[in-house]
């Protein structure tokens, strides 16, 4: 629709729409005194009625408003410091005062026929000049707005009292004018025809000052107040009042009664006007005496909440004042700290005197003199608290601020700190622990780097036991082709004694090394073990009688076993060497006689149930290096050929591979115990088995012999077939694999365990499974290397049989797995 409007409609519409409603209703107002008085300016020299009442009511009315608006004027004034008020204080105090004496100049105003001012010339005159200076006064008022809105009079009081006496002057002079200088003023009114003033220019004078009040009054405030559009609705009926006035010509014509007219209404717009802006001061000062109160009253509150915080504040607080420092507030925690002694309006020093020897008054004196903050931390502090003659000892964070006074008066210090006795204490006890932690730290560190010794031996002992259980496995492959070839030589020579005697003693000699490998893979933790639950005072109990022959009569032994000892997951057999072997070496230990006191009851540690099964003996004991290398294996404090040295080494090995802990406390001439920590079961033990049977027994099955040694093989096949089996033979697992294809039945399959090639002996028992279902395997082995054994223990289903092994062992172990069944467990032979 904007697009169909005239310019100029759109231009109104605009400024229409930009008008505040004060705005418009000045405007509607100034135009209806226009329509009106235009309207009238036709018959404005037609003479009307005369009204008695009409002059006394309009100039009494008219002085009165004029008069209220510059009381008005004046408080507003007061107020507002307003300097453009002025203009219009004075203007209406000066033109209440001049239709105040132009009321007295009227004939028969008060008494008939008698004019109590002034001469023929003087009413109208008095006109002029009351219209001049309500004119003067919005042209003042309009120009003071025009060269700064809202200025404000610098001396409020002097500029009052300056407009006050230029306004008294300016009445004087006007009504000196008019009566003892009457004579001289030109005539203008003879017998009420005034039209003399507008011919002489006078009254179109005080028109186009009207004229440019009215437009410096737009140009300096646009009407953009209530009060600037009011002011301007009473200059246009001063306009009109003129204009009709001049029109009329004469007293009690039409022009002279609507001139009257709009000048009083002229003058009731000013005091209307005054009235709503001394209404809406008042309004808004009750509205801010209402918010005061309310500020007030939050600031009460937030006085006392101040306060209340201050009073509880965890630290203590206080201030003082003046130059003696006198104690003018404190809160409960200050009150608290220097006990029950009264303190509120002494001088500190006076209130707390033991404070000037410990220098915190002249600390304090130093702050205001230098007028900066001061804070101390950890201060020592001696009170007298409640009235004890012997001060108490504090340690206080204080920060003590000054506060400048006003106008030179003394500043007030502000003091607060907190009580950290019990910080202090807690920072003396702090270092104290510290220093036990930098101690029990040493200590530690003495722990890790024993740890680390000991880590460091166990390392070795490993990397010896790695390269023994190499060793042990090639010497049990040279036993074994050699106690092999000896059983042949026994088969070859049937009724040979001497040749028998020597393979007897030969056999006796490879026995001996066996054991001694066997030791070597002890202490390397790569003996198969088979271990079963175990109760140490049954053990103790069979081997009783072996073990006081083994150490000889000189050696007290004594077993000791706690009530409801647990049962242990062990290896039988090998724990009756190890118990030997200590026993043996705790006997070496003392020859001339001793005691051995063997004790078994039940420890708890990190969190694991152990048996513990501890030997003391009285010997001369071990020095440090030699308790550092017990555990070696060969390591000897005998002599030559009195011992392998492979006893505490063997123990330390099956001990580690049990699951368990080994431990010396030896000290030179105290004696030696060793304690071995066994894992616990909850198994119940088991009764002793019978060693097997070694009959010869052969069979007619057929056997495939798989080893990469050919002379352990050629062996091996020359005993079975002497059995009576059917034999293959392979010389690596994958020509087994080649044998096993192209052969219809197989019965057995005799494997070594470590061999080259890809196809490792655990892979070629699972294919041999695949390819021949009813199928039995046999391991045979120097050193599994964790082949077929983990942890120490033969896997689930796994049969072997240790090298070096002899005829006999050879057939036991063939027929214990041939007659098994198949889906049985088997029992190896080891």
């Amino acid at each position: 629709m904007h697009d169909k409007t005239f310019p100029a409609a759109a231009a109104d519409d605009r400024i229409a729409g930009r008008m505040a409603p004060f705005q418009r209703t000045a405007l509607m107002t100034a135009l209806a005194i226009a329509v009106v008085t235009l309207a009238l300016m036709p018959v404005a020299s037609a003479r009307w009625p005369g009204i008695a009442s009409f002059l006394p009511v309009y100039q009494a009315t008219t002085v009165v408003s004029y008069a209220i608006v510059a009381y008005l004027i004046y408080g507003y004034f007061r107020q507002t410091q307003l300097h453009a008020l002025l203009y219009l204080w004075g203007g209406c105090f000066y033109t209440s005062a001049i239709l105040l004496v132009q009321f007295f100049s009227f004939p028969s105003a008060f008494v008939n026929d008698v004019r109590l001012l002034g001469g023929t010339q003087t009413p109208s005159w008095l006109w002029f000049f009351w219209h001049l200076g309500s004119t003067g006064m919005l042209f003042g008022y309009a120009w003071s707005e025009w060269r700064g809105r809202g200025r404000l009079a610098p001396d409020p009081i002097a500029a009052f009292r300056t407009c006050a006496v230029l306004t008294i002057g300016a009445l004087a002079l006007s009504v000196l004018a008019v009566t003892v200088f009457h004579d001289r003023l030109p005539v203008v009114d003879v017998a009420g025809d005034f039209s003399r003033i507008t011919r002489s220019g006078y009254a179109p004078l005080i028109q186009v000052i009207i004229v440019l009040a009215l437009f410096m009054l737009w140009r300096a405030t646009r009407f953009a107040t209530p009060m600037s559009a009011w002011l301007g609705v009473a200059i246009v009926a001063l306009a009109f009042d003129n204009a009709i006035t001049m029109a009329g010509g004469a007293r009690l014509t039409a022009g002279w009664y609507v001139g009257r007219i709009n000048a009083l209404l002229s003058a009731l717009v000013m005091l209307v006007l005054y009235l709503k802006e001394v209404n809406r001061v008042y309004l808004r000062a009750a509205s801010m005496a209402d918010e005061l109160a309310r500020a007030n009253q939050r600031l009460e509150g937030e006085h006392a909440r101040m306060l209340s915080l201050f009073e509880q504040a965890p630290g203590f607080m206080a201030v003082l004042s003046g130059r003696e420092y006198r104690v003018q507030i404190v809160n409960a925690a200050f009150q608290r700290m220097v006990g029950d002694r009264a303190v509120i309006g002494l001088p500190i020093g006076e209130a707390l005197p033991e404070l000037a020897e410990q220098g915190y008054l002249d600390m304090i004196e130093g702050v205001r003199s230098k007028g900066r903050a001061y804070v101390g931390t950890g201060l020592k502090l001696s009170l007298r608290r409640g009235g004890h003659a012997v001060p108490e000892d504090l340690y206080i964070d204080v920060l003590f601020q000054p506060n400048g006074g006003l106008h030179g008066e003394a500043g007030s210090i502000f003091i607060q700190g907190n009580d950290v006795s019990e910080q202090w204490r807690a920072r003396q006890e702090v270092d104290r622990q510290q220093q036990h932690l930098e101690q029990l730290v040493r200590e530690r560190t003495q722990k890790l780097e024993d740890t680390q010794t000991a880590l460091l031996h166990a390392q070795k002992l490993e990397a010896i036991g790695k390269l023994t259980g190499g060793v042990a496995h090639d010497f049990n492959n040279v036993l074994h082709i050699i106690n092999g070839n000896i059983d042949l030589i026994k088969m070859f020579t049937p009724g040979n004694e001497k040749v028998h005697l020597r393979c007897e003693s030969a056999q006796t000699a490879i026995r001996r090394g066996a054991r001694l490998s066997s030791q070597l893979l002890a202490f390397a933790r790569k003996q198969p073990l088979q271990p079963d639950a175990v109760s140490l005072p049954d053990v103790f109990a069979a081997i009783d009688l072996l073990l006081k022959r083994a150490v000889g009569e000189k050696i007290e032994v004594n077993f000791v076993a706690c009530p409801g000892v647990w049962n242990v997951l062990v290896d039988p057999q090998q724990l009756e060497n190890v118990i030997l072997n200590l026993s043996l070496n705790a006997s070496d230990a003392m020859p001339s006689g001793g005691a051995l006191a063997i004790r078994v009851d039940n420890v708890c540690r990190d969190d694991a149930e152990f048996v513990r099964l501890a030997f003391t003996d009285t010997g001369h004991g071990m020095p440090a290096e030699v308790k550092a290398r017990a555990f070696e294996p060969f390591f000897s404090t005998k002599g030559v050929g009195k011992g392998t040295g492979l006893g505490l080494s063997m123990a330390y090995g099956f001990v580690k591979q049990s699951g368990g802990h080994i431990d010396i406390d030896s000290k030179v001439g105290e004696g030696t115990t060793i304690d071995i920590l066994l894992p616990r079961t909850h198994g119940r033990a088991t009764e002793k088995k019978a060693a097997p049977s070694l009959a010869i027994r052969g069979g007619t099955e057929t056997v495939l012999a798989v080893d990469d040694e050919q002379d352990i093989l050629d062996n091996v096949a020359a005993m079975l077939r002497d059995l009576g089996y059917q034999v293959l033979t392979a010389g690596s697992a994958d020509a087994a694999l080649e044998v096993m294809e192209h052969q219809e039945r197989i019965d057995l399959l005799f494997t070594d365990v470590i061999m080259p090639g890809s196809v490792s002996a655990t892979d070629l028992a699972e294919r041999a499974r695949r390819r021949h279902a009813d199928i039995r395997v046999l391991f045979t082995s120097g050193y599994t290397e964790n082949a077929v054994m983990h942890n120490g223990r033969l896997d689930e289903g796994v049969n072997l049989l240790s090298k070096p092994y002899g005829r006999a062992e050879l057939a036991s172990a063939l027929r214990a797995v041939l007659v098994t069944p198949s889906d049985a467990r088997e029992v190896g032979v080891a």
